[in-house]
């Protein structure tokens, strides 16, 4: 542990105590602090200073001018408003121009940009950007549907809320009848199970 790590499980460790939850009252919560710290720093702000930049790219021979889909990506992050996860399946789908991304990559590209405190809305623009400039399709479109700790477990109390985002660039943006088709692949992707 470095010594923001030490500094971060002690502020836990204090705010738990000015709660009332101490070791002495609640004996299971011996080592919180430390596995709060550490969800905090190798999973859900992991990427809290990086960019997503491991793209490969390759040259689109063929010119295959169709839509190409990657569906039902799950991903965890953490809601910036309460520091509670919330979690959900992210679809990506592009029209290629010059290059096809690797098959891995859209997955990697929602984990890495997952694991940071954000608004789904803000994943969901980070994901279409980043694909955006690095892969520069004709278009892309990026669908995020998730549930949210901050409504199932604090607030209304809805479990089963489930919040969608979108954002369209490029064909899917100016061709209303292509982001339709999108949906549609998504929705297929869906009775494929």
């Amino acid at each position: 542990m470095d010594l923001k790590q030490v500094s971060a499980m002690q502020h836990i460790q204090s705010a738990l105590c000015d709660l009332g939850i101490t070791i002495s009252a609640f004996p299971e919560i011996k080592g919180t602090a430390k596995r709060i710290m550490r969800m905090w720093v190798e999973e859900f702000f992991k990427n809290i200073d990086t960019e997503f930049d491991d793209f490969y790219l390759s040259d689109n021979q063929k010119s295959y001018s169709q839509i190409i889909d990657f569906t039902g990506i799950d991903f965890v992050s953490c809601c910036s408003h309460h520091l509670l996860p919330f979690s959900g399946t992210a679809h990506i789908l592009y029209i290629p121009d010059k290059f096809l991304v690797g098959a891995s990559k859209p997955a990697r590209l929602v984990d890495h940009y997952s694991k940071r405190p954000q608004l789904q809305e803000t994943l969901s623009h980070d994901i279409a950007d980043t694909f955006w400039k690095a892969v520069k399709p004709l278009g892309v479109m990026v669908v995020l549907k998730a549930t949210h700790g901050c409504i199932s477990c604090r607030g209304v109390h809805k479990a089963n809320v489930k919040m969608g985002t979108s954002v369209v660039r490029g064909a899917f943006a100016s061709e209303p009848e292509l982001e339709l088709k999108g949906y549609e692949l998504i929705k297929l992707s869906y009775n494929l199970k």
